[in-house]
C-alpha cells in the first residue's frame, strides 16, 4: 500500500493511512466496529461520530453542531481537487461528501488518494463521506470500496447496493467500521426510490447498512422525506439537503430550488435531525447551474444557518 500518512490538520482531524483506522474512529467520537450492534438507540449518533466539537470545527457552530458540508457533484465541472478545496472553504465549510467519480475515483492509486486526504486535512476539511457507489455482489469490488473509505476517513460510504449484495455489504460494513447509507435516487431508481422497494430488504440486516436520505429525490417520487427518517431513525447515516420542484417553461423537467423555499419542510427536517441525534454528514447538494453554482449555494447554506439559530 505504500508509506502511510498520519498528519493533523490545524483542528487535529486524523488523515487516514494504513492501519489507523481506529484512532480515526476514537477522533471522530464513532464506535468500533465490534460494537455496532443489531439494534441501536434511535439516532445514528450510536454509531456514527458526535456533534463536532466547537473547538476542532468552528464551521459547524452556525449549523447547531451538525457536520454540515457539501457534496462535491455540485461542483462536477470544477475537477481540479485545488479548486474543490478552495471552493470548500470559500463557503466556510469544513467538510465534503466526495463525488469520487469525479474528484478523486475509487481506482486511484492508493498514493495518490492519501496526498489528496492530506491536501484537504491541510486545508482543515474532513471528507466525512463518498459515493454514490453502485455496489454489486462482488466481494473484490465492494472490499475497494471500503478500503478507500477507510483511506480518506470516511465517515459513511453512500451506496446503491443491488439488493443480493446486501449480506455482504453488512459483513463489510461490520469488518471496516464504516457505515453504508443506500441513496435514493428519484422515480427512475428501480431498487430504492421509496420505501416500500426496500423496507423488506432491510430486515435481518444490521443497523449499520442504513439510508443516506436525499430529500429532493424522494420528493421527486412522491415521498415526505421526515416520514423515512421517523421510519428509520437508527439507519440513517446521511442526508444529501436538496429541495427541487417541477421545473417552468425552458427549464429542466426538475430543477433545484434554494432549500426551504420548495417542497422541502426545512425546519422541519432539521428539527427531525435533532430529534433523532444525527451526527452523520448533512450535505448540501445543490445539482443546477453546474457552470457557477456558488452563489445560489451559499444563499442554500444561509437559509439553513437561519433554521439552526431558530433551533437553538
Amino acid at each position: 500500500m505504500g508509506e502511510s500518512i498520519k498528519l493533523f490538520s490545524r483542528r487535529g482531524f486524523i488523515a487516514l493511512g494504513g492501519g489507523v483506522l481506529g484512532a480515526a474512529a476514537a477522533a471522530c467520537g464513532r464506535k468500533p466496529a465490534a460494537e455496532m450492534e443489531k439494534t441501536a438507540p434511535a439516532g445514528s449518533g450510536a454509531m456514527m461520530g458526535g456533534l463536532a466539537a466547537a473547538d476542532k470545527f468552528p464551521e459547524d457552530i452556525p449549523y447547531a453542531g451538525f457536520r454540515m458540508g457539501v457534496q462535491s457533484w455540485c461542483l462536477r465541472e470544477f475537477k481540479p481537487l485545488e479548486q474543490l478545496i478552495a471552493d470548500v472553504r470559500e463557503l466556510g465549510l469544513a467538510h465534503v461528501e466526495l463525488a469520487a467519480v469525479v474528484h478523486l475515483p475509487v481506482d486511484s492509486p492508493d498514493e495518490k488518494i492519501r496526498e489528496a486526504v492530506a491536501a484537504f486535512n491541510q486545508a482543515g476539511i474532513t471528507i466525512d463521506a463518498f459515493g454514490v457507489e453502485r455496489m454489486p455482489n462482488d466481494e473484490a469490488r465492494c472490499r475497494r470500496l471500503f478500503e478507500y473509505g477507510k483511506m480518506i476517513g470516511a465517515l459513511d460510504l453512500s451506496a446503491a447496493p443491488a439488493y443480493d449484495a446486501l449480506p455482504l455489504v453488512d459483513r463489510l460494513s461490520e469488518e471496516y467500521g464504516i457505515p453504508v447509507g443506500i441513496h435514493n435516487h428519484g422515480p427512475e431508481d428501480k431498487l430504492y426510490a421509496t420505501p416500500d422497494m426496500y423496507r423488506e430488504h432491510l430486515k435481518g440486516l444490521s443497523n449499520r447498512v442504513g439510508l443516506l436520505v436525499d430529500t429532493g429525490h424522494y420528493g421527486r417520487s412522491g415521498v415526505d422525506p421526515l416520514k423515512v427518517i421517523e421510519e428509520f431513525p437508527e439507519r440513517i447515516h446521511g442526508v444529501h439537503l436538496k429541495d427541487m420542484v417541477r421545473g417552468g417553461a425552458g427549464e429542466p423537467e426538475w430543477v433545484d430550488r434554494i432549500v426551504g423555499e420548495g417542497e422541502l419542510d426545512l425546519p422541519g427536517l432539521m428539527r427531525k435531525l435533532k430529534e433523532i441525534d444525527f451526527r452523520g454528514p448533512l450535505s448540501l447538494e445543490y445539482e443546477s447551474d453546474p457552470s457557477n453554482p456558488m452563489p445560489r449555494m451559499k444563499e442554500c447554506l444561509a437559509a439553513v444557518r437561519k433554521v439552526c439559530v431558530e433551533l437553538g
